[in-house]
This record gives C-alpha cells, sequence and structure tokens, in this order.
C-alpha cells in the first residue's frame, strides 16, 4: 500500500500501525480489506494466498463491503481500460490521446472528465458544451457518422487511440468489436439506465483517459448537487407522469431508469414505476387511469420559447390528458431544445434535471428558502438561467451562451 500510495504522492496515515486514512480520506467503520480479481468482467472475492495473480488483468486489494461496491474495473463489454492513458497521455507513445465518442451522452461524459482538448471526432447530433460545437464547425472534431450508424472507415481515418462507444446501442456494441479487431482500443460506457450507472460511466471514462481524480471531483459534485435539492424538496408524493412527446400514447420512463431516480429524489412518484419495462410505449387510456398529478413533457426539437407556444401545445393534447389532475390544475411542464437534452440523455447534466424536476414539484420548498428561485411551466435553451444549486461547473462556463 505504501509503495503504490507514494507513487501517487499521497499521504498514509496510521496509528498503532493501522491504516486512518489515505491522503486524507478516513477508513470506513466496519469495513474490512479484501483480495479481489477481475472475472468475467466482474469483481470477485478471493484467497491471496490460493491465488496466482498471474492468471487475471486485475487484482486489488481494498476496503469494501464486498465485490458489488467496488468501482468497475471493466466497461460494458468486459474489457478493462486501465492500460490505456496516464494524464491524457497515450501509455504506448506519450502523446496526447486522439479520442472518437460516438455518442450525445459520452462525449458530455467524456468533456466532463477533461478530455475535450483529445476528442478527434464525434457522431452527428454531439452538441454541448458548446466548445463541442464550435471544434465541430470549425473543423478541429470531425463528424463519424449517426448515433446508430457509426462509419468505420471514418473513425480509423482519424486514427484515435481510443473510442467510446454507448452501450444501449447495439450498433455501437458491434462497432466496438470491429474496431477491436482491427486493434484500435475502445471502452464501451454502460447502458446508463439509472443515476448510479450514470456515476460509472464517468468513472471509467475518467480512468481511460488516466485521469481518475476528476471522476473523483465530477461525481462528487453531482450528487451533492441532487442531495441538497432533495434535502429541500423533502417529499410530495405527487404521481409524475413523464412523456417523450405530446403523442397521444408516447414513450414513456418504467422501473429502474433514472427518470425515475430523478422523480424519486425529487420527493415524486413515476406512475410507471411499476412497470418492469425501462423506456415504453404508453397508452392514452393508460395515461389516464394513472390520473397523474403532475405531467412532464420532454422534446429536444421544437423549441418552445413562448406563452403562445405552451399553449398551443397543452390546446393539442389529447383529450384523455387533459381529463387528469395534472391538466386541471395547470401542472403541466415542457422540456424543449437543450432542456430536453438534459432530461433525455443520461450524463452529467442529470443533476441538473434534478434541480428543475425538485423545483416544478415542491415550489413552496424553494421559494421558502428564495423568493425568486421559482420555475415556469416550460423550458429552453436558457434552462440554466434556473439552476442553483450545483456544486460543480462541469464546464466552466461553456455551453451557457
Amino acid at each position: 500500500m505504501d509503495i503504490v500510495c507514494g507513487s501517487k504522492g499521497y499521504t498514509v496515515n496510521r496509528v498503532n500501525g493501522a491504516v486512518i486514512s489515505v491522503n486524507g480520506s478516513e477508513n470506513e467503520l466496519n469495513i474490512s480489506w479484501g483480495f479481489y480479481v477481475m472475472e468475467g468482467g466482474e469483481w470477485k472475492s478471493s484467497d491471496p494466498s490460493q491465488t496466482d495473480v498471474s492468471d487475471y488483468q486485475i487484482v486489488a486489494w481494498a476496503r469494501s463491503t464486498g465485490p458489488s461496491a467496488l468501482v468497475p474495473a471493466a466497461d460494458y463489454t468486459g474489457y478493462t481500460y486501465y492500460s490505456y492513458a496516464n494524464g491524457g497521455k497515450d501509455l504506448s507513445t506519450g502523446k496526447d490521446l486522439r479520442i472518437v465518442t460516438l455518442a450525445p451522452s459520452v462525449t458530455e461524459t467524456l468533456v466532463a472528465v477533461g478530455a475535450l482538448g483529445y476528442i478527434v471526432g464525434t457522431d452527428l447530433y454531439s452538441d454541448y458544451p458548446k466548445a463541442v460545437r464550435d471544434l465541430k464547425e470549425n473543423g478541429t472534431i470531425a463528424v463519424t457518422g449517426g448515433y446508430t450508424d457509426p462509419n468505420y472507415e471514418w473513425i480509423i481515418k482519424l486514427n484515435p487511440d481510443v473510442v467510446f462507444c454507448d452501450g444501449s446501442v447495439g450498433q455501437q456494441v458491434t462497432m466496438a468489436d470491429k474496431l477491436r479487431k482491427s486493434s484500435v482500443d475502445c471502452v464501451v460506457l454502460d447502458d446508463a439506465v439509472d443515476v448510479a450507472s450514470m456515476y460509472n460511466n464517468i468513472w471509467i471514462a475518467a480512468c481511460s483517459i488516466g485521469m481518475q481524480e476528476n471522476a473523483t471531483k465530477v461525481i462528487g459534485g453531482l450528487s451533492g448537487t441532487i442531495d441538497d435539492v432533495s434535502a429541500v424538496a423533502g417529499t410530495s408524493n405527487k404521481r409524475v407522469f413523464v412523456s417523450l412527446s405530446a403523442d397521444p400514447s408516447p414513450w414513456t420512463a418504467g422501473s429502474g431508469t433514472f427518470m425515475s431516480d430523478l422523480i424519486g429524489s425529487a420527493g415524486g412518484i413515476n406512475v410507471f414505476d411499476t412497470q418492469s419495462s425501462s423506456w415504453f410505449m404508453v397508452s392514452k387510456e393508460q395515461i389516464y387511469r394513472m390520473q397523474p398529478q403532475v405531467i412532464i413533457i420532454i422534446q429536444s426539437e421544437n423549441e418552445i420559447t413562448s406563452d403562445r407556444e405552451y399553449l398551443e401545445l397543452l390546446d393539442g393534447l389529447d383529450p384523455m390528458w387533459k381529463n387528469t389532475p395534472a391538466f386541471k390544475s395547470g401542472e403541466v411542464f415542457v422540456f424543449s431544445g437543450d432542456s430536453g437534452d438534459i432530461m433525455s440523455r443520461p450524463g452529467p447534466r442529470l443533476a441538473q434535471a434534478a434541480e428543475l424536476i425538485a423545483k416544478l414539484l415542491n415550489p413552496n420548498a424553494f421559494t421558502d428558502q428564495d423568493p425568486l428561485d421559482s420555475v415556469p411551466k416550460y423550458f429552453g435553451d436558457d434552462y440554466w438561467g434556473y439552476l442553483n444549486y450545483q456544486r460543480i461547473d462541469l464546464w466552466g462556463g461553456e455551453g451557457y451562451e
């Protein structure tokens, strides 16, 4: 331990020989050290006296409640990602990394942990933060195809050191396999169905570029924001329906999704949380039967920028939607443009989504703290003007323009 910590410049504090803290982080009580090996992409407990470490790519001593509590050491496809870089430098060449990202949420995650200056290519739809759009417009970042149809030849032409893919998209998992067979390293981020897997992706992304410390900072900032707004919001138990469009029978979020997590952190209840499916289509009759008290409509396109446009959208809703407590009490909220992206992309802006959801579900809790801290019925590209609880500026001001 002393050798490893010393190589990183970490201070190890001991009392009577026992480790009390490492680099200022204190040991947790009643949790013991254990030896773990990476097998089949998962951590497993092992007896060090009976283990031949040469049989494994990764082994670790860790003070943990068990294998499931350890940080991930393999990507969505079971490949380790610790051998690619250190401090943004390729471990093989010592040169700055050349990175390609294949999904908007993946791009946002990489930028959040410090990789903006290393990205040479990305998908057509990656557009945040603003610096990404600017670099794409001036040709510094090339377009490598769409979200579900990345172009192999265009990616290879960029000569990347690492390509980052989205595990929720089968075409990208297939592309990772094809690129690996061409000796291109790939990292496939987890299918971020909930907030915990989003945190895992931040860790994986940062470690892949050799910037683990950035992951700790970003995850701490995001979880701090969500904890803060949850504490203010309390529990309203409002029944919430989330729709990915204003269509009569739209897609919605079921159980085990980041959307259910965010609604829960804001003190509300997702009316379809009992459904085992993550995202699925729901009929207007089902919506009516659930009688939601709050309706959240998400549409990244067709930004709503005026009361007139908002009222026109409400007027066009299906009659069954209009016969719900949410519509009758005026509790229908619309997220469009950039604000629609924060609600639909499972990336580091989910903490911003958590704050806005908390404020629309529990307005009095926030105005009691600050009379000016209120939110409108619709959000557009300027949603950031309603954020006051962020513990970390992921973009250094970028994107807020």
